[in-house]
């Protein structure tokens, strides 16, 4: 007797085995996100492919990316939302293919949507990628009200030139400071008039109190 009971029992525990895995099996399909969507139209497709596949580990991933300022994910049912706020562009390295946000951080052209690339104005001529020093980063606003800068080169490390909309070449100091923007305000338009004015203007020495132009 005892045997004949024991097939049925074995078969019912089988049974519910079973059941039990096509109700997970089930709830999987029901949980698989379907729909997936981004607020930030500046990622590239293929940025953006990555962080679907990369879903189930998703804050680890999104935070490798030293170039992300901040973002939210919200689920509702099967789609999932992320919004992804970027940190402040400064300059574009064609020469790189690298993009330099305002604290420094470095990001490949591969992470981004071509018309935010497009976007970036001001062009980084440096072989290395562009740093910006505490000097620029305070004074940059200031240079940029008084010139039409088109392009910047990190000069030995240690200071920049500035490439204006007409060609002319602005050699700055190692140090930019309010004495320097106070004095190129005030002798601008003096400067421009100098028949020599053609070229450059140079201030690299100009804590030693010695500008030239050419």
């Amino acid at each position: 007797m005892k045997y004949k009971f024991q097939y049925p029992i074995i078969s019912i525990i089988s049974f519910i085995i079973l059941m039990i895995s096509f109700y997970y099996i089930y709830l999987s399909f029901e949980n698989k996100i379907s729909n997936f969507k981004f607020n930030n139209k500046n990622l590239s497709s293929s940025f953006q492919i990555d962080i679907y596949n990369n879903i189930n580990n998703i804050n680890n991933y999104l935070n490798n990316y030293k170039f992300i300022q901040s973002y939210t994910i919200k689920k509702n049912n099967s789609e999932v939302f992320i919004s992804i706020d970027l940190k402040k562009p400064f300059a574009k390295n064609n020469i790189n293919q690298e993009i330099i946000f305002d604290d420094s951080t470095l990001a490949s052209f591969n992470f981004f949507d071509q018309s935010f690339i497009d976007s970036i104005y001001l062009i980084d001529t440096s072989i290395e990628s562009l740093k910006i020093n505490d000097y620029l980063k305070s004074m940059f606003d200031d240079l940029k009200r008084i010139f039409n800068i088109n392009q910047i080169e990190f000069i030995d490390e240690r200071r920049y030139n500035l490439i204006l909309d007409n060609n002319i070449k602005v050699m700055l100091p190692k140090k930019i400071d309010h004495k320097l923007i106070i004095f190129i305000e005030k002798n601008l338009e003096l400067l421009k008039n100098n028949s020599d004015f053609k070229e450059y203007l140079d201030f690299r020495n100009f804590n030693g109190k010695t500008i030239r132009v050419k």
